[in-house]
C-alpha cells in the first residue's frame, strides 16, 4: 500500500502500471475508461476474459445489457457491456494489497481465460488519514481510518474523485464517489472469524459540449452497491473452513439526446409483425434514449483446507464449490418508435425483466504435495468443473460419456497442473498446465430483436361524394422481426503451457517465464443476409390478391448473432529481474521485459459473406468466357483470414530512499520494440461458396474465378506493418518528501521529456505513442489526534 500511496495512483488501472508487458499508453486519472488486458495484445475475448475480483467479489460485466445504438454510442460517454472491467470504480487509495495471476490461476478461480486480478481492501489498523490529489486531469480527496466499538473492529474509506477531461469544454466531466465501510468480529477464542463489507460506488459521466454540431448530450449515472459476508473457521492448526456469500446491485442510469438525419419517408411504430400504413417521418429530429434497469448479482462460497502426512509427503488439500446468479430487471432502453436513435428502424425499446438471468455453478478440488524425491518438490493437483446456466444434475452420465452437469451455455472441464522444483538452494524450476473457461455475457445470448421496415404499396378502393369510384395509393409499411435469441449458445476455454525459472543472485533475484496459450470457440459476431419480398396490397386493407413486385437480396443487412467460431493463440517471454535495497546506495532496482506474439481469427470452415450482392442475367457471358446460365442474386462467400501483432515492452526502474531527508525518490523507464502487426494473413483470393435463394452453393477455385467472384486485398493490408520505430521511451519520476511525522508531499511527471514519440504511419499520417508531459502534485496527513487512533 505504501507503493501504491508515493505513486499517486487514482485507480486500480493505475497500480498494474509494472505488470510485465503492460504498455503506458494514458495518463494517471480519471479521464477516460480504464482497463487491464494480460498476456494479450486485444485478442477477441481475451479481454472480456481478465476477471477482477475485490475482497473475494467478482467485479462481473456478465449481465450487463447496455449494447447496442444507446447512450454509448456517438458520445464520449462509455459502457462496459461485452467487455473488460472499468478499474475507475476501484479506489487505488485503499488498496492493500493486489495479486495478479496471469498463468495458471488457482483451482479456486474460475469465468476468466486471460488472468485474474486479486485486490484487497484495507481491513485493519487503518490510521485515520486524508489525501488530496491534484493533476490537469484529476482531483481526488479520500478519507481513511479505523475505529474500536460494540466489540467490533471497523475500517472506512470515502473517496471523491473529478475529471475535467477536456479543460476546452465546459460539461465534460467524470465524478467518482465511493464510500467502503468493514466490520469485523471474532468469536470462540478468535477460532471464528465474521468480516462485513459494505461498498457504495457511484460514477457520474457527461458529455454536454455546445460546439458538436450534432448537439449531442448524454450522461452515465449509474451506482453500485455491494454487500458482502465472510466467514472464518480455523477448527485446529490443521483445519480450516471458509464460506462467503455476496448480494451485489448495480442500477443503471444513461441517457443520451442526439440529432438525427434519415431519408425522407415514413415510418411505423409497430413492435411485433405487420403491416401497417406508413406514418410520415421527420428527416431531420432529435432522438432521446434512455437507459434504466437494475443489474443483481449473488454469489455464494464454500471451501476447506486439511493438512496432513502420507509418509514423508505433505497434503494440503482444498475443496469446495460456488455458485453465482446474475440478473437484470427494470424498464430498459426506451426510445419514441418514431424518432429513433441513429436514424434507424432496426431497433425497437426493450424490457430488462423479460430478460432470463445467467448462473454459474462450479466444483473444485486442489491437491498441493510438498515432499522431497532427489530434489525438493511442490506439486499441485488440481481440478475444476464450471457449468454456465446449469439446468440438470445427474452423476451417471459420466458413464454414457456426457456430462453430469446439464448446461445451456456448457460444461467444461478445467484441471490445473503444476510443479515447482527446487534444483538448489535460490534456483528454482517450474511448469505447469492448466485450462479456464469463461461463460459469454447476457447480452450475447439475448441480444436485441433485429427490425426490419419495408416498403410496401397499398391500394386503396374509395366511392366519392358524386358516386364516382377512385383508387388511392397508400404507403405502407410491414415490418418483420427476427429474434436473436442464442440460448445455446456456449463459454470458451483456453489451455495454457508454462514453464518458469527463479534464480536468486545475492541480492538480486530474477524470473524467467515462457508460455503459450490457446483459446478456442471464443464468440464472435458474424453477420447475415437477409431475403425478404415486397408486396404490392391491391384490396388494402385486405390482403386479398396480395402479390410480390419484388424480392430483395440484402448482403449488408445490420443482421448479426454471435457464433463460436473464434480463436485466439499467443506465446511470449518474460523476464523479471530485481533487487533488495542496497543499503550502501539505499536503492533498489527493477527490469521487466515482456515479449509477446498473438494471433487471433475465425475457424477455418467458417465462411464470410461478401457485403454486396451479384447479379447475373440468363445469357450474359462474362470476360472469362463463362455463360449465366440463369437470372440469379448471389452472395459471394470467403475463408476468413488470420492476423497477428507482436511487440516487447522493458520497464526500468530505480529506487532510492535518502531517510535523513525524508525522500523517496522513483525513476521510470519504457521501452517498447519490434511493435510489428499483420491485418491479414495467409489471404484467399478465390470465393468458397456463394449464397442464392437461402442456400448455400460449394465452388470451387476455377468456378469462382469464372463466375467473377474473385476478391482483391490492398498492399497495406497484406504487408507486415513496421512503420513504428524502435525509438519509443517513456520516462518518468515521482518523489515523496516527509513533512513532518505522519504527513508527506508527493510529485510525480510522466512523460518528463514531453516526447510523444511522433512516427509517419504507413497511410503517410503522423501519430504519436506516447501521452503528452503530464505532472501531479498529492498530500496526505495522519488525521489521529483529531478523531483517535486506527486500532
Amino acid at each position: 500500500s505504501g507503493e501504491i500511496e508515493h505513486m499517486q495512483a487514482t485507480s486500480q488501472a493505475d497500480v498494474l502500471d509494472m505488470i510485465p508487458g503492460n504498455e503506458k499508453s494514458t495518463n494517471l486519472g480519471l479521464g477516460q475508461k480504464q482497463n487491464i488486458n494480460l498476456r494479450n495484445l486485444g485478442d477477441q475475448g481475451s479481454a472480456f476474459g481478465t476477471k477482477v475480483i475485490l475482497d473475494d467479489v467478482p467485479l462481473s460485466n456478465n449481465a450487463d445489457l447496455q449494447t447496442g445504438t444507446g447512450v454509448n454510442y456517438g458520445s464520449k460517454v462509455t459502457g462496459s457491456a461485452e467487455n473488460e472491467y472499468d478499474l475507475r470504480e476501484i479506489v487505488a487509495d485503499n488498496l492493500e494489497k493486489v495479486e495478479v495471476q496471469s498463468g495458471a490461476t488457482s483451482v479456486e478461480y474460475g469465468d476468466n481465460t486471460a488472468g485474474v486480478i486479486i485486490a484487497r481492501t484495507r481491513s485493519r489498523n487503518v490510521p485515520t488519514r486524508i489525501k488530496i490529489k491534484n493533476n490537469p486531469d484529476t482531483k481526488e480527496a479520500n478519507l481513511m481510518g479505523s475505529f474500536h466499538r460494540w466489540k467490533t473492529d471497523f475500517v472506512y474509506n470515502f473517496n471523491y474523485g473529478y475529471s475535467e477531461r477536456d479543460i476546452r469544454i465546459k460539461g465534460d466531466e467524470f465524478h467518482r464517489l465511493v464510500g467502503n465501510l468493514k466490520a469485523s468480529n471474532s468469536f470462540l477464542n478468535n477460532a471464528l472469524q465474521l468480516r462485513q463489507s459494505f461498498r457504495y460506488a457511484r460514477k457520474i459521466e457527461e458529455d454536454n459540449d455546445d460546439s458538436d454540431p450534432n448537439r449531442t448530450r448524454a450522461y452515465n449515472r449509474d451506482y453500485h452497491i455491494t454487500y458482502s459476508q465472510q466467514f472464518n473457521w480455523h477448527v485446529n492448526k490443521k483445519t480450516h473452513f471458509y464460506l462467503r456469500n455476496y448480494l451485489d446491485y448495480k442500477h443503471r442510469n444513461s441517457w443520451r439526446h442526439k440529432l438525427e438525419t434519415r431519408d425522407l419517408g415514413y415510418a411505423t411504430n409497430l413492435t411485433h409483425p405487420g403491416t401497417i400504413e406508413g406514418i410520415f417521418a421527420d428527416p431531420v429530429y432529435f432522438s432521446d434514449v434512455r437507459t434504466i434497469g437494475d443489474e443483481w448479482a449473488y454469489g455464494l462460497k464454500l471451501k476447506g483446507n486439511q493438512r496432513f502426512f502420507t509418509g514423508k509427503f505433505l497434503h494440503r488439500i482444498l475443496v469446495g464449490g460456488e455458485y453465482q446468479k446474475e440478473w437484470n430487471n427494470g424498464p430498459g432502453k426506451q426510445f419514441d418508435i418514431l424518432y429513433p436513435p441513429n436514424g434507424g428502424g432496426h431497433v425497437r425499446p426493450r424490457s430488462f425483466s423479460d430478460i432470463p438471468g445467467i448462473s454459474q455453478l462450479a466444483l473444485f478440488a486442489e491437491d498441493r504435495i510438498t515432499g522431497r524425491m532427489l530434489f525438493l518438490f511442490t506439486l499441485d493437483l488440481g481440478l475444476r468443473i464450471d457449468s454456465y446456466n446449469p439446468t440438470t444434475f445427474n452423476p451417471f452420465n459420466v458413464i454414457k460419456g456426457e456430462d453430469a452437469f446439464k448446461a445451456r451455455q456448457g460444461t467444461f472441464l478445467n484441471p490445473r497442473l503444476g510443479a515447482k522444483i527446487i534444483v538448489r538452494r535460490g534456483t528454482h524450476l517450474r511448469a505447469s498446465y492448466s485450462k479456464a473457461s469463461k461463460t459469454p455475457g447476457l447480452s450475447m445470448i439475448y441480444p436485441e430483436k433485429f427490425y426490419l421496415d419495408v416498403n410496401d404499396i397499398g391500394l386503396k378502393h374509395e366511392t366519392l361524394p358524386d358516386g364516382r369510384d377512385t383508387t388511392i395509393t397508400v404507403p405502407l409499411i410491414t415490418t418483420y422481426v427476427y429474434d436473436r435469441t442464442n440460448k445455446n449458445l456456449k463459454g470458451y476455454q483456453s489451455t495454457k503451457y508454462e514453464v518458469g525459472l527463479d534464480q536468486k543472485l545475492g541480492k538480486f533475484a530474477l524470473s524467467l517465464i515462457g508460455y503459450i496459450q490457446e483459446t478456442h470457440d471464443i464468440p464472435s459476431t458474424r453477420y447475415f443476409p437477409l431475403i425478404y419480398s415486397r408486396y404490392e396490397w391491391p384490396n388494402w386493407p385486405s390482403d386479398l390478391n396480395k402479390t410480390e413486385i419484388e424480392k430483395v437480396v440484402m448482403a449488408s443487412s445490420g443482421y448479426r448473432k454471435s457464433q463460436n467460431v473464434g480463436w485466439a493463440k499467443s506465446n511470449g517471454l518474460e523476464f523479471m529481474l530485481h533487487s533488495h535495497r542496497i543499503h550502501p546506495l539505499n536503492m533498489r532496482f527493477w527490469v521487466s521485459a515482456a515479449y509477446i506474439f498473438s494471433r487471433t481469427g475465425s475457424d477455418k470452415n467458417t465462411l464470410t459473406f461478401a457485403s454486396s450482392a451479384r447479379k447475373f442475367h440468363a445469357g450474359d457471358t462474362l470476360n472469362s468466357g463463362w455463360v449465366v446460365p440463369e437470372d440469379m442474386t448471389i452472395i459471394p462467400m470467403y475463408r476468413p483470414f488470420s492476423s497477428w501483432r507482436q511487440k516487447t515492452v522493458i520497464n526500468y526502474k530505480i529506487d532510492y530512499i535518502a531517510k535523513p531527508l525524508g525522500i523517496w525518490l522513483t525513476f521510470k523507464a519504457q521501452q517498447v520494440l519490434w511493435d510489428r502487426s499483420l491485418q491479414i494473413a495467409h489471404p484467399t483470393t478465390h470465393a468458397a461458396a456463394y449464397y442464392k435463394d437461402g442456400q448455400i452453393v460449394r465452388i470451387d477455385d476455377e468456378t469462382s474465378t469464372k463466375m467473377g467472384l474473385d476478391r482483391s486485398f490492398s498492399e497495406l493490408n497484406t504487408t507486415v506493418d513496421k512503420s513504428k520505430p524502435n525509438d519509443k521511451w517513456l520516462f518518468s519520476v515521482v518523489v515523496s518528501k516527509s513533512l513532518w511525522k505522519g504527513a508527506e508531499i508527493s510529485l510525480f511527471v510522466d512523460n518528463i521529456f514531453n516526447d510523444r514519440a511522433y512516427y509517419r504511419n504507413r497511410y503517410g499520417s503522423y501519430s504519436t505513442r506516447n501521452p503528452e508531459m503530464f505532472w501531479g502534485i498529492a498530500f496526505s496527513s495522519k488525521l489521529d489526534h483529531l478523531f483517535g487512533k486506527g486500532k
